[in-house]
Parts: C-alpha cells; sequence; structure tokens
C-alpha cells in the first residue's frame, strides 16, 4: 500500500502528465482512470470498479465501483457542473437491493482539468470540494477511497506550504541560535517554542495588540536588549494579575498551561530578529498543527530536509480505531438519550499515544473526536426533530483537551507535542464550537518525558502511535549493552526483538477488554522472533487485528517499510468487517495476511531434505557466452560446462529454459578442478582477483562457487529432472528443470522427480500455504522453502487419486508450454492474460488439477478453490501430523 508521500509525488507526475490534454473523452477517459487509481497505489479491476458496465436511465456510467464511487468524465472544453443532473440520476440508480449494494458514497464529476466531488447521500445540495488537475498533488487527500474502499478523504484545504514556509523560517532562526550558542540548547528550544505560541496567539486574538510582533519590531533598532525585553514578556504570559500590563504588554494575558512556567531569555543578533520579524508576518491561524510539529520536531532533532507524516498514514491508525467504531454508534443510536449517553461516553474517552513525539497523531486524534462530537449534537437534534421526542435539556459535554496522554523519552517533543495540541485547541473551537477556555492553556500534564518501554502507562481507553524503529541487531550500538539487559530482564520470555515490538507487548497488556489500539511497526513484525513476540502475541491473548497495511514506505525515512496494524482486545460482539491493504477480506493472520490465524506450524520430518536454494555464484566471471561455452565443451570439459537457469529464465523465457552458461566446478578440490585447464584459466584469471580478500571461505575455495550447495548436489544426483520455482514476484510459479542445469540462488530447488508431486506444489493448496508461511515484499512474494515446504502437510492419497493429481499435473504443464510457445510468450505474460480473461482452457485445467488435489486429502470439491478453507484444513493437519510425532 502507498504512503501519503508515495501517492503525492506519483499524482504530481500524473498531473503534469494531463494538464495539457485536450482531446475528446471517450478518446482517454479509461487510460486517465486507469492511471489514476495506480498513482493511489491500487487497481482498478481488482477492487471491482467497472467502465461503462452499468447502465442507469440517463445512459452508461463511464465508471462504477458498487458501492463506492461513480465518475463520469466529460471533455476537456466541457464545464464538470454540466453533468450533475445526469450523475444524479446514476447515484439514485446505482443501488441494488436484491443483492445489498448501497448507493455509491461518492461522486467524481471530472473533465480532465477540474475534479468535482459529491457525497450525495450527506450533502446532496453542493459538491464537498471542487479543484484544479495542478491542484491534485497537494489536494490528493479529497480523492483517499480511490486508495481502498476504508481510505477516508479529507476535503479541508490543508495550508501545507504556508506551514512549511513558518516551520523552516522558525528552523533557520533555531540552527542559527544553536550554531552561536546563544544559549543552553533546551533554553533554545523553549525560545522557539514560546515564540510560535505566541505569535499564533496573536493572530487568534488570544493576545490583544501583537505585544510580540511590536517587541520584535522595536528591538531590530536595539537588538542588545532583546533577552530582557522577549524574556520579560515570556515572564508576563506566566504571571496572574494585572501588574505589568501597560504598553507592549497590554495586550497579554496569564497563560500557564506549562508553556511558561521557565520564561526564555535569548539574546538575539540583528539577522536573527529580521527573521523572527519575518516569521510574525505570517499568518498563523491558517498553520497544520500536525505537519508544523513534525517538521520543527524533524527540525530540533537536526534533521535538514523535513519531512512529516502525512495525514493519510495517520489516518490508517486513527479511522479504523477511533473514528469508525464510534462512528457505528453514533449512526445507532435511535433517540436523543441514546445519542446524549453516546456523547458522554465519546467525551469520556481517553487515548495514549506511547512515543507521541510532535503529537501529530495526537491532534488528529483530538481533531477527530471533536468531529465526532459536532455530529453527535447534531443527531441528538435530528433525532429529536424526527421522533418528537425531548431534547436533552442538560447541557452537553464536550471532548476536553486534557483526555488525550503522551509519552516520549525527548523533552523537546513533549513540548512539541503540547504546543500543537494547544494550537489545535483553539482551531478546533473556531470549527466545533465551545470547549474549555484557551486561556489559562489547558494543563497537558498527562504528556510527559519518559521511557514508555518501562514507565507506567495511564489508565486510557485507546492506544495509538508510532514507536521508535530500531532493529533488534542495532539496540546495543543505538541504546547501549545495559540497556539491552534492563530489556530482557524487563520481557524475559521475548528476549531482543526488533524494538516496537514491545509497544505492541505492552499495549495489548494494557488494554481492557473491548479496547483498541493501533501501532505503526517496522514490516519485520510480521516475520520469526519479532511476530511471535508482538503480532502473535496479541493474537494469542484475545485480540483481533482488525485493520491492517502489511507494507508500506514511510516517509522520512528512506529505507524504512512499515506495516500498521489495529486491533481490538477480547470484542464483545463478533468483527465481520475486516480490511488489509484497503481490501475488504474474511480476517486478518498474525502475518497480516488475509486467513485464519493458525498454530505456529511444524515442520514435518518427511518434508526434510527435499527443498533447497540454489547455487550462489558470487562472481560474474563464472559465467559464459555461448559462443565460449560451445568452445569448452568440444575441448572435452563440458562436465563442468552446464545451462545456468535464473527465476528470468524461469518468469519470461519461453519454455523456462536457461539463457546462459556458467563454470560449475562443484565441490571439486583444486586437483581435480585443474583437470579442466581451460575452464580453470578463465576462472583463475576473472574469479580469484575478486575473491582474495574476502572473508571466510571465498577467498580460500576461490575456484568453486561461494555457496555450491552440496547437499542439494546430493538430493539430486539420482534425478533425470527436478523441480524448480520461483522465489520472488506477484506468483509462484513451478517447472521442470534437466537434471544438467545449475540452479541460481533466486531459484527454488526440490528433489522431486515425479508428476504427482508437481501436482501438489502448482495447486491451490500449496500456494495459499506458500503465501501464508512466507514473506512478503509490498504485493510480492519471498517464498522462503524451509519454512513453507517443510511444514507443508502431504495427503496420503489412495493410488488412483494420486494419479489422478499426476494426469492433470502432465496436462496443465503441456497446456502452459504449449501456449507459451504458440504465442511467444514468458510464463508472466502468460497468466497476467489469464487474469485478464484469456486462456479458459489454461483456467479449467488449474480448477481440475485442485480438484483432484483436494480429493487426495479427503476434502469436498467445493473447496479446492477456496484459500481461506484450505489454510484452515492444512493448518489442523500439520498439527495433527505433527502431534503424533510428538507422542
Amino acid at each position: 500500500m502507498r504512503s501519503g508521500e508515495e501517492i503525492q509525488k506519483a499524482l504530481a507526475q500524473f498531473s503534469k502528465k494531463w494538464a495539457s490534454y485536450v482531446g475528446t473523452e471517450k478518446a482517454e477517459a479509461q487510460t486517465f482512470l486507469n492511471q489514476l487509481f495506480e498513482s493511489y497505489g491500487s487497481d482498478r479491476i481488482e477492487v471491482g470498479a467497472k467502465f461503462e458496465a452499468f447502465k442507469a436511465s440517463a445512459g452508461f456510467m463511464d465508471m462504477h465501483w458498487p458501492g463506492v464511487c461513480i465518475v463520469e468524465m466529460k471533455a476537456p472544453h466541457l464545464s464538470v457542473t454540466s453533468a450533475r443532473e445526469q450523475v444524479k440520476r446514476y447515484w439514485e440508480e446505482s443501488a441494488d437491493e436484491e443483492l445489498d449494494i448501497p448507493a455509491a458514497r461518492w461522486v467524481v464529476l471530472c473533465n480532465f482539468k477540474e475534479f468535482e466531488i459529491w457525497e450525495p447521500g450527506r450533502f446532496p445540495k453542493n459538491p464537498r470540494t471542487s479543484f484544479r488537475i495542478e491542484d491534485l498533488s497537494s489536494r490528493y487527500e479529497a480523492l483517499l477511497f480511490l486508495a481502498g474502499e476504508d481510505q477516508r478523504p479529507n476535503f479541508a484545504e490543508l495550508h501545507k506550504d504556508l506551514t512549511a514556509q513558518a516551520a523552516n523560517i522558525m528552523g533557520d532562526l533555531y540552527r542559527s541560535l544553536i550554531d552561536r550558542n546563544a544559549a543552553p540548547a533546551d533554553e533554545i528550544i523553549r525560545f522557539t517554542m514560546q515564540s510560535v505560541w505566541t505569535m499564533f496567539a496573536e493572530e487568534l486574538g488570544l493576545l490583544t495588540g501583537a505585544p510580540f510582533q511590536k517587541t520584535v519590531q522595536q528591538l531590530q533598532r536595539n537588538p542588545d536588549v532583546s533577552a530582557q525585553s522577549l524574556g520579560f514578556l515570556f515572564k508576563v504570559l506566566n504571571q496572574k494579575g494585572n501588574q505589568h500590563r501597560k504598553g507592549l504588554l497590554a495586550g497579554t494575558r496569564y497563560v500557564n498551561g506549562q508553556l511558561f512556567a521557565e520564561p526564555a531569555w535569548v539574546g538575539l543578533n540583528a539577522e536573527e530578529l529580521r527573521v523572527l520579524a519575518e516569521a510574525t508576518a505570517y499568518d498563523w491561524s491558517k498553520v497544520e498543527p500536525t505537519i508544523f510539529g513534525s517538521l520543527m520536531e524533524q527540525i530540533i532533532a537536526g534533521s535538514l530536509g523535513a519531512h512529516y507524516t502525512h495525514e493519510a498514514d495517520i489516518m490508517k491508525i486513527v479511522d479504523p480505531t477511533i473514528i469508525r467504531p464510534w462512528q457505528e454508534r453514533i449512526d445507532n443510536a435511535t433517540t436523543p438519550n441514546e445519542g446524549l449517553q453516546v456523547l458522554k461516553e465519546l467525551c469520556n474517552f481517553r487515548v495514549l499515544d506511547p512515543a507521541c513525539g510532535c503529537g501529530n497523531f495526537l491532534y488528529v486524534a483530538y481533531r477527530e473526536l471533536r468531529r465526532l462530537e459536532a455530529a453527535t449534537k447534531q443527531k441528538i437534534a435530528d433525532l429529536s426533530a424526527s421522533t418528537g421526542l425531548p431534547t436533552p435539556n442538560e447541557k452537553l459535554p464536550f471532548v476536553p483537551l486534557s483526555n488525550f496522554y503522551g509519552i516520549d523519552i525527548q523533552p523537546a517533543a513533549v513540548l512539541i507535542a503540547r504546543v500543537t495540541l494547544w494550537m489545535g485547541h483553539r482551531q478546533m473551537i473556531d470549527k466545533y464550537g465551545e470547549a474549555e477556555a484557551p486561556l489559562p492553556l489547558v494543563d497537558l500534564a498527562g504528556i510527559t518525558v519518559g521511557d514508555a518501554v518501562f514507565s507506567r502507562w495511564p489508565e486510557v481507553e485507546c492506544v495509538i502511535g508510532n514507536p521508535p524503529f530500531i532493529g533488534d541487531r542495532r539496540i546495543r550500538r543505538e541504546l547501549g549493552s545495559s540497556y539491552l539487559e534492563r530489556l530482557k530482564s524487563r520481557f524475559p520470555s521475548v528476549g531482543v526483538v526488533d524494538y516496537s515490538a514491545y509497544w505492541f507487548r505492552r499495549a495489548h497488556d494494557h488494554l481492557k477488554e473491548g479496547q483498541r489500539a493501533g501501532l505503526v511497526s517496522t514490516n519485520t513484525l510480521r516475520e520469526s522472533k519479532h511476530r511471535l513476540a508482538s503480532l502473535r502475541y496479541i493474537v494469542d491473548h484475545g485480540g483481533t487485528i482488525t485493520d491492517a497495511v502489511s507494507s508500506q514506505k514511510w516517509p522520512g525515512e528512506a529505507k524504512v517499510h512499515v506495516s500498521i496494524t489495529n486491533w481490538i482486545k477480547k470484542p464483545p460482539t463478533p468483527i465481520d468487517i475486516f480490511f488489509l491493504d484497503g481490501v475488504s477480506v474474511e480476517g486478518i493472520n498474525s502475518k497480516l495476511k488475509e486467513g485464519p490465524t493458525l498454530p505456529e506450524p511444524l515442520k514435518l520430518p518427511a518434508n526434510k531434505g527435499k527443498a533447497y536454494i540454489g547455487c550462489q555464484p558470487t562472481g560474474d566471471g563464472f559465467l559464459l557466452t555461448d559462443a565460449l561455452a560451445e568452445e569448452l565443451i568440444a575441448a572435452g570439459e563440458g562436465k563442468v560446462v552446464r545451462r545456468y537457469l535464473t527465476s528470468d529464465d524461469l518468469v519470461d523465457v519461453v519454455g523456462a529454459e536457461p539463457g546462459r552458461w556458467i563454470i560449475d566446478f562443484g565441490v571439486m578440490p583444486l586437483e581435480v578442478a585443474m583437470k579442466f585447464p581451460k575452464a580453470m584459466k578463465i576462472v583463475r584469471e576473472k574469479v580469484r582477483p575478486e575473491r582474495e580478500g574476502k572473508e571466510r571461505h571465498f577467498a580460500r575455495l576461490w575456484w568453486q562457487f561461494a555457496w555450491p550447495r552440496p547437499e542439494m548436489r546430493r538430493a539430486l544426483q539420482s534425478k533425470e529432472r527436478y523441480i524448480v520455482s520461483t522465489l520472488t514476484g506477484k506468483r509462484l510459479f513451478f517447472s521442470w528443470a534437466a537434471a544438467d542445469w545449475c540452479p541460481s540462488n533466486k531459484v527454488g530447488v526440490f528433489a522431486l522427480d515425479d508428476d504427482y508431486s508437481m501436482g501438489i506444489l502448482c495447486s491451490n493448496a500449496f500456494d495459499a500455504w506458500a503465501w501464508n508461511e512466507s514473506s512478503t515484499l509490498e504485493t510480492r512474494l519471498l517464498f522462503t522453502p524451509s519454512t513453507a515446504f517443510e511444514t507443508f502437510p502431504w495427503p496420503s492419497p489412495a493410488p488412483r487419486k494420486r494419479e489422478e493429481v499426476a494426469r492433470t499435473a502432465r496436462a496443465l504443464i503441456a497446456l502452459r508450454q504449449d501456449l507459451s510457445r504458440r504465442d511467444q510468450v514468458g510464463l508472466t505474460e502468460l497468466y497476467n492474460r489469464l487474469d485478464d480473461g484469456a486462456y479458459s482452457d489454461l483456467q479449467i485445467a488449474h480448477e481440475q488439477l485442485n480438484s483432484a488435489v483436494a480429493a487426495c486429502y479427503g476434502w469436498p470439491s467445493r473447496e479446492a478453490q477456496d484459500r481461506l478453507a484450505l489454510l484452515q484444513r492444512l493448518g489442523d493437519l500439520n498439527r495433527e501430523l505433527g502431534s503424533r510425532l510428538l507422542v
């Protein structure tokens, strides 16, 4: 799934490409929409959005995504408003009561130049937003549902550029003060954030008369007294009473709220005062707190080229863990008193971010809960009007800012988080009405400095956040040996795992039944010991994963791919809606894959010694041209010249045959290898120089492959053919290899030579198991034979059923080869065409094989194509076979 940053970059290229389009609607509308979906990281066909497949009374819809979206395209010279009446009828007729499909929630009108987005079920009179294609990249969140039906769009026109400019100019000031040691670092940080809040307060009328701005202007004529003047202003903001409120200070008020408890006294030079004066000219009322806080945290942490966490990514936690459950309760209220009860509970709802950083997760959570509060109040009024029941006569509560808690180990981050929330608090009063008085500042003592791995967590109803990314092998280097020992002592049953795993464990233990959490982690938490310590621990202790992003790039961390996991602890009622990577699924397991959470599989002895990774030469000097290979063979050295099979050969070459040759001395000692002098001369000249100075056996055994796989060679000795597979990719392919081929380390190798085994491996059953028991990278499989193969429970069929699998496997492989040669395409292209609807005979062959394999297990034929049912049965069988061995 794409991050907000990746979507934004893709849309910038998309907009540039289409901004000058002047053709007709019919010519390019479908290409335009396909590429728009691709920019959001989704596939139109996979999500079920169809072109011109639905005919309403007003004609064919250009695109219909049932229950989600309708798109109507117009030519560039036509106004988008011209389609409103036509699309209104489309929308009214898009519901299907028999299939229980509601009318599309979103309607998009587009003429290649402009977008108009409607939510007619809630706001039928006016569009939610409109913008030009040039603004699409900055307004990408308005179409966020294209990234997945569970993604909530944001129609607000965020002032991102202004916010970034404000953060950058304050960053310039901060770095200048730090570079010349104008004061201790912690005092410079306080000065920066005290200045930020004061400018924001002046813009929104909390401090009248612009005392900060006027003081800065005066100081430009006399920089030498800047520390006294600004420090005194900050001191006054922390004083009760009016003894100093004269002249420039007449508009000040008592602020408190921990912000000015320690007024910062920092002297500025003339250039720094000029920069600060420029900052006072910004419209701070339009600064986006979540963006500003993120950027300030990066700046103060010393990271130039600052990044911020896109709201689209934050919402992947806030929406499923906070918004959706509350929205459901609001929607289900049927009387004013029921609505009031929901409102009271909503306003008592407390949120903790135990790695809060600059507070952006807490800010978004606060903003969205204030929005839900306003929606609940409106629902109470609507219910009173529609039912005739009286409106509750008591004063309606609001969501208090003090319900938001945070922990962070960095004092600077805690200060920024508090300022972020104070800014957001004042802005939400304008947007959603009454709350606590903005002054004195709300006490945010619940956002504290501490190490959340060890410190006490406050009692809350929800945990969200983005814990630190530190791999298990880096903990000692980054945090120290004593810290590592503390971790081992605090989590004796866990040991040393990726750092974020400890947050997951603590979060789940902290939750009460029915409470939810959502956390970001490195995507290694889906795998091995890291998963067992975190996601598996959650599932084994009553947790149900409701929403997840299996893997996406995280902004600001060039090489970090993360997973996002939302779960509920011991849900009071069964969960019936799950979303994985933006797509509705039947369930999510601890590997963040679709399917049931099975017991951890046992390796089965019967499978041992049959699955391997191919040879790893490490050195291009082993490779041969066709001409040189022929020369060596002609010279009688054919025994060490082999065709070299790579994964590209398997998926892209017609017939899945090797395309190159390689010198392979296997595990020969040097004296034996020297009996092939021509081949030895090539390796001595081209490989040995690269091996010298290398570690371990690479230099000592320079004439051999780095990893010649002797165990694999022994397993294949008696085989006239064997099975090979891809290891990475969108699909797992199996094919036959000749005994004299040399498989590369990008190829899986199976010491099996019978058609029955080929049939089992090519079946839906093995494919489902392999995807569940292997790693993934984004949407690609990282197949691990040792894990996926050695745990796979094979059937024990009668001879007749065994032969049926062999027969259907032979037919399938033969048909696949015939089609590949006839159309001159490799397996990747062949199966891409199959997905598009081609080769129905190949599809039937696969279904027949799947049915034959299911019969071998004695399972119903109807489950042959049901991957989730197969997984459940295979998991049960693995435990059954494994338990027999343990007895």
